[in-house]
């Protein structure tokens, strides 16, 4: 352990933006959690269950399937939420307990460029989203239906100057948003939004769904009559690659940053029952639609936006239904995709990075990326490449987070350590030696076919991703990790544990 004696928080360390939550600024109760949720249940969502029309399961099967990878979800996310409303601290700040104050960087960096992918895609979507409704409102929408394509990627083929043009609105709108969420203020645009939104976000989809299978009720029997796909040996690995898909990867090692706003652990058990609510309602919305669609053209439409600029009339329903949607994408964009990478980069250098700072370069590096190109090579490439690729990356993550704060840790932090260079958490130089051991073995395991080493079966677990990566890390870091003795004394919020 480092010799050095500070007797207080190190400014390598700390900075007013990471400090835990005070009790007075815990002011986000059940519903404002549970809105969370209902925010990033959005059109984005709904893209999930359409892809897995397109590979081949029925509308049943696909909710299914979700309903799992949501069980699974929400077994991590409690434990992760635990610690954040017990102890008011963001994701980065809870993983130094487990990494150490420097490796705490590894799973920082892995989300922070996780999240700048993601953000480029909703981004993506947002801009298509309002070119459309500017394309529909000029009385062009003959035009874009004759295009005969309805994949993503084709608006900004034919119409890049509208494109990029709405893009650069669209980034500057999140930017602003973010601005104002500075979290020593309690986040109050945030808060905002997470209030609002989750009646808008049930309103609209819920809305739109039921015009959009009420114009086509022949194609709607047809498509909630299609037959199950049969679980053969080619399809299963197709199955976990859509399970891995709704394992809400990003979300698990992300939600403290949300979650340590709540007013107490009630409230967030409460609040987490809107992920199996309103995200499967999204589900079955964008798995019905897709399937109308197929059912009426032959084509499986995955696209949510262009579900809605083709197939919704008439032209004044469409345009006010795509701002909607632009508003939500833009929320869960905010949700899911900028918070996270800012903590990550305040965590990184708390003593050089404001809120402010963070924004700004969080909003460049998004679109110097460019990860939405990505999304426009089809729903198979994509789910098949940067899906798995992000749940193979962030499970053994979870799996060493999960393991120690329930099994090694109990429940219970130094808080006043973790802003310390002399504390329990410096570890090995700042880095908990074992718990990077168990991700890189588990991390081995998922990746080593893609390097020519493989064994019998290996192809499904290196498509059940998020879960191989998370057992197989917990496992080895439960072996190889002594349980902690920690001095709650020294803390200046103290918990009951878990057991």
């Amino acid at each position: 352990m480092n010799n050095e004696s500070n007797s207080g928080p190190s400014p390598l360390l700390y900075n007013a933006d990471i400090a835990p939550v005070s009790p007075e600024r815990k002011t986000w109760n059940a519903w404002a959690l549970f809105g969370v949720w209902a925010s990033i249940a959005s059109p984005s969502s709904m893209l999930v269950g359409s892809a897995g029309i397109v590979f081949g399961f029925n509308w049943w099967q696909v909710v299914t399937i979700a309903l799992i990878g949501d069980l699974v979800t929400l077994v991590a996310l409690i434990v992760q939420s635990h610690g954040a409303i017990i102890y008011g601290l963001a994701e980065p700040q809870l993983d130094r307990t487990r990494f150490g104050i420097w490796g705490t960087f590894i799973p920082s960096w892995a989300r922070f460029l996780v999240g700048l992918g993601f953000w480029g895609v909703q981004t993506f979507l947002i801009t298509e989203a309002l070119v459309s409704l500017w394309i529909i409102a000029m009385g062009h929408r003959t035009a874009l239906l004759a295009l005969h394509s309805l994949s993503p990627g084709m608006l900004v083929t034919h119409y890049p100057l509208l494109f990029w043009t709405m893009f650069v609105i669209a980034t500057s709108a999140q930017y602003v948003i973010l601005l104002k969420a500075q979290p020593i203020l309690s986040a109050p645009s945030l808060k905002w939004l997470s209030r609002w939104m989750p009646l808008l976000s049930i309103a609209v989809l819920t809305f739109v769904f039921i015009d959009f299978v009420s114009r086509y009720p022949i194609a709607l029997t047809q498509a909630m009559n299609q037959p199950a796909a049969p679980l053969t040996s080619a399809i299963i690995p197709v199955l976990l690659v859509f399970l891995s898909s709704n394992i809400h990867a990003t979300q698990v090692i992300s939600w403290p940053d949300m979650m340590r706003f709540g007013t107490s652990v009630r409230a967030m058990l409460l609040g987490q029952l809107g992920l199996p609510i309103i995200y499967t309602m999204t589900i079955i919305y964008g798995a019905l639609m897709t399937g109308v669609v197929h059912s009426l053209t032959g084509h499986t439409v995955y696209d949510p936006i262009l579900l809605v600029a083709g197939f919704l009339h008439p032209n004044w329903l469409t345009i006010i239904v795509l701002f909607f949607y632009a508003a939500l994408l833009m929320n869960t964009n905010i949700f899911s995709n900028s918070i996270p990478p800012v903590y990550d980069l305040n965590n990184t250098w708390p003593k050089h990075l404001t809120w402010t700072r963070g924004v700004t370069i969080v909003t460049i590096l998004g679109i110097a990326i460019g990860a939405w190109s990505l999304y426009a090579q089809g729903a198979y490439k994509y789910f098949n490449t940067w899906i798995l690729f992000v749940a193979s990356l962030l499970g053994p993550f979870a799996g060493v987070i999960i393991v120690d704060y329930v099994l090694i840790q109990r429940g219970h932090l130094n808080v006043s350590d973790i802003y310390r260079l002399d504390g329990r958490y410096y570890f090995y130089r700042g880095f908990n030696i074992r718990a990077i051991i168990a991700v890189a073995v588990a991390l081995f395991v998922v990746f080593m076919g893609h390097f020519g080493l493989s064994f019998p079966g290996w192809t499904y677990l290196s498509k059940a991703s998020w879960l191989t990566g998370a057992v197989i890390a917990g496992l080895c870091y439960m072996i190889i990790m002594p349980r902690q003795q920690i001095d709650v004394s020294k803390s200046k919020i103290k918990s009951k544990g878990l057991v």
